[in-house]
């Protein structure tokens, strides 16, 4: 069996992949802010070391997944949104590599469907994937208003994915995979305290395989494709975003390839 390290696997979609690999006899540690096997706050980079650093010794001879799940939605502050949800996943994938290369192991990353909606603002995708320096880029997203919270969001998933198709290639190159999952409206903690009106305006588009039920889907089966990709059994696929929303994506760009 192999070991696993995850991200933001206290609640919502990272604690069902947890569930998912323990049930398959894996081991997993947990690396959250809260109730984690190794706690730290991702959004600040001396805490991302400190998790790296346990990791290494922990297991010294490698480990087999790395799975960047830790994030936040677009209530969230614009210069949080960027800390965590790209330039955390980076940082602890990049980090974890060597260890993942000792067992020729696989990364997932959780993006977002919301990658292909016009509230991405390509000019951010473009700040945060091409300046390295993460705090310039979160001083200039401290001066962006609240009110676009949504647009910081889209852009971090988007950047991320991106980069996930960016490093692809170098990654298979030293024997490692990377992919990344767009989940569509879930039900998780984020999305619990919804009220009547926000669930209504997200379901405006009915999901395909919820059509008829005033639903989102199931945490587990983001989860499922998580660990599928993280598995050997998906030892071809690499570079790839895997939209897991119910099929709203191909719905609204049925002519996308």
């Amino acid at each position: 069996m192999g070991t696993y390290v995850l991200t933001g696997a206290s609640s919502g979609i990272g604690a069902r992949t947890k569930e998912g690999l323990l049930k398959l006899g894996h081991q997993v540690v947990n690396i959250d802010y809260a109730n984690g096997d190794i706690q730290a706050d991702l959004t600040k980079d001396s805490d991302r070391q400190k998790a790296i650093d346990e990791v290494f010794a922990l297991y010294p001879d490698g480990i087999d997944g790395v799975i960047c799940n830790a994030g936040v939605g677009p209530t969230a502050k614009p210069e949080v949104i960027f800390a965590l949800n790209y330039f955390a996943a980076v940082r602890i994938a990049e980090g974890l590599r060597p260890l993942l290369k000792k067992k020729k192991g696989a990364c997932v990353v959780t993006s977002s469907n919301s990658i292909t909606q016009s509230t991405v603002r390509k000019d951010w995708v473009d700040t945060l994937t091409n300046v390295a320096d993460e705090e310039r880029v979160l001083e200039f997203a401290r001066e962006i208003p609240q009110e676009s919270a949504h647009s910081c969001y889209s852009s971090s998933k988007y950047a991320l994915s991106r980069w996930v198709r960016r490093v692809s290639g170098s990654w298979a190159v030293d024997g490692l995979r990377i992919n990344a999952v767009a989940p569509g409206n879930t039900t998780t903690p984020m999305t619990a305290n919804l009220t009547a009106q926000q669930m209504e305006a997200a379901l405006l588009i009915p999901i395909p395989t919820r059509y008829g039920k005033k639903e989102f889907l199931d945490a587990e089966e983001i989860a499922n494709g998580i660990i599928f990709l993280s598995s050997k059994q998906a030892s071809g696929i690499n570079g790839v975003i895997l939209f897991i929303d119910g099929g709203i994506d191909a719905l609204l760009h049925s002519e996308r390839i």
